[in-house]
């Protein structure tokens, strides 16, 4: 669910374009996936112990490929990586509640604002205007968001769910703007960062989960259900899709990407409706699709003033 490179890129990588488009196509179906694959998990386990076996199981999983790029790691690496890891379990801290507490169809729109959320926190952060076009997006975007949460009546309900979602969407984009900030102009090993994000999230989840459930229930379950749930969404969202991304990533175009990886909280519908049982109302319809549209626009949009930046700065 936050969205960076993990595995080793000494692993087989493939060069068709055509084979990077349908493996980043795929990523955003198990992304999508992963909303009512967590809702589910929740049902048989405390949040943080959860986390703890999710991120656990990733670093142990991880440390054959990395370990090399973790014992040579700088602590210039270790001092970012334990930031941006705080970054991490802020976000998977709010992201995992809020789908609990909402509906996953909802989860997956709703954590889409990332996309038009980035612009503005790095407009704030380094000081830019994000651009007229991307605060059009942005006003859409919440106009999509506000349908989503209509019920009868047309009386707005934002329930503590939809609440957090929106703050994981915002945590998600200042990871991103702080991860380019504390990250720029620096040569910094990108597997060694992720790992030691990964550790700080384990560490930080086992942590919270020793200090606030009781002694008596601190164990994990065992149904199968959880076990199975939780390593799909260790093996499929996390390593696979993160190596797919490090990989496939710089084989396609950036508009392709975004077009592609933008199609996640479609597929989080789809998930939530036809295996959760989940339903919309025709204005959760109509907020879904604005939603959707606004992301792509905000998307576009950003290309465009990155693009005119670069041409107004490019020497002569």
């Amino acid at each position: 669910m936050n969205r960076a490179s993990t595995l080793s890129p000494a692993l087989p990588r493939l060069s068709s374009s055509w084979t990077a488009d349908l493996s980043l196509l795929l990523v955003a179906v198990v992304w999508g996936s992963s909303y009512l694959a967590a809702k589910t998990v929740l049902e048989s386990a405390p949040l943080y112990l959860f986390l703890f076996a999710r991120f656990g199981l990733t670093v142990v999983l991880m440390l054959p490929f990395v370990w090399k790029h973790l014992r040579h790691s700088t602590r210039e690496e270790w001092f970012v990586g334990g930031i941006l890891g705080l970054f991490l379990l802020a976000i998977f801290s709010l992201e995992t509640r809020g789908v609990s507490l909402t509906t996953a169809t909802n989860a997956g729109l709703i954590i889409s604002l990332t996309v038009v959320l980035v612009p503005l926190v790095e407009g704030a952060a380094f000081r830019r205007f994000p651009g007229w076009g991307l605060l059009g997006a942005v006003g859409l975007s919440f106009a999509g968001t506000a349908l989503l949460t209509v019920r009868e009546g047309w009386n707005l309900h934002f329930n503590a769910g939809d609440v957090l979602i929106f703050g994981a969407a915002l945590a998600r984009a200042f990871n991103m703007t702080y991860t380019q900030k504390l990250t720029a102009g620096k040569e910094l090993n990108s597997l060694a960062l992720t790992v030691i994000q990964f550790i700080v999230v384990t560490v930080g989840t086992g942590v919270v989960s020793v200090a606030t459930i009781d002694p008596s229930d601190l164990r994990f379950p065992v149904d199968a259900k959880f076990w199975v749930l939780t390593l799909y969404l260790t093996l499929f969202c996390t390593l696979f899709a993160f190596y797919i991304q490090l990989t496939m990533i710089r084989r396609t175009s950036p508009s392709r990407v975004g077009l592609l990886m933008g199609t996640e909280p479609i597929f989080a519908a789809l998930f939530a409706m036809q295996l959760g049982g989940e339903q919309l109302s025709w204005q959760g319809w109509l907020g879904g699709a604005i939603l959707v549209g606004a992301t792509f626009w905000g998307r576009k949009a950003e290309e465009r003033r990155r693009a005119l930046t670069q041409a107004q700065t490019a020497p002569a």
